[in-house]
């Protein structure tokens, strides 16, 4: 007889996903997964609603086996978003991403957020700390805020990006300015000074996405 974690696992293997795989979009551990499947415990609230948006199903099925969504009319299926969550790290874990960007390093007690479908594999969330970034007028960015990073764009003139001093473990977001050639890290609250770029420094990513969760 078929229960709810065998139909987790007939799913989970439809769509070619591993446990650890799901338990990261998930954003629970891969032990969870384990237990769920094995029906020691069982998906409930959100974890349930983000399993049927990732596995394409409806919790109907999931619990009961029976689609009720199928019974009522199988000409019209309703089509099921996928979603893309990428990992929120640390201002240290950010300073080495680039020398150990898979996401298999990083433990089961990471905050996965939700991602544009543009996000690349390499992308990260960082919350922002400190006011550097706030400005009083135009673009401004706060404390708290979090904000995706791709490590695989070129940064241009007037992009947002997280840089790397070489004199420090963590990493700094500013706008990066070119000017008659000259490089400089520039904070957007004007308080604060700007850094000359003199080979003390690489970036790790450009900034595409700002977000502040309440």
């Amino acid at each position: 007889m078929k229960t709810l974690g065998s139909r987790i696992r007939e799913k989970r293997k439809e769509l070619g996903i591993t446990q650890l795989q799901l338990s990261k979009l998930v954003g629970v551990s891969h032990v969870t997964i384990s237990q769920w499947e094995s029906d020691t415990t069982s998906p409930k609230g959100q974890n349930l609603y983000k399993l049927t948006q990732i596995l394409k199903t409806q919790a109907n099925w999931l619990i009961s086996g029976i689609d009720s969504a199928q019974e009522e009319s199988s000409a019209f299926p309703t089509a099921q978003p996928t979603i893309k969550k990428r990992p929120l790290i640390s201002h240290l874990q950010a300073g080495t991403w680039m020398k150990s960007k898979d996401d298999r390093t990083l433990g089961d007690n990471i905050e996965w957020e939700e991602s544009p479908q543009s996000a690349s594999e390499s992308a990260f969330w960082l919350k922002v700390i400190g006011d550097s970034m706030t400005s009083p007028v135009g673009l401004s960015i706060c404390e708290g805020h979090l904000i995706l990073v791709e490590p695989n764009i070129q940064a241009e003139n007037g992009n947002l990006v997280l840089a790397k001093l070489k004199d420090s473990n963590e990493v700094t977001f500013k706008k990066l300015v070119i000017d008659a050639g000259q490089q400089y890290l520039k904070p957007l609250n004007p308080q604060y000074s700007s850094i000359e770029i003199q080979g003390n420094c690489h970036i790790v990513g450009v900034v595409k996405e700002a977000k502040l969760k309440l």
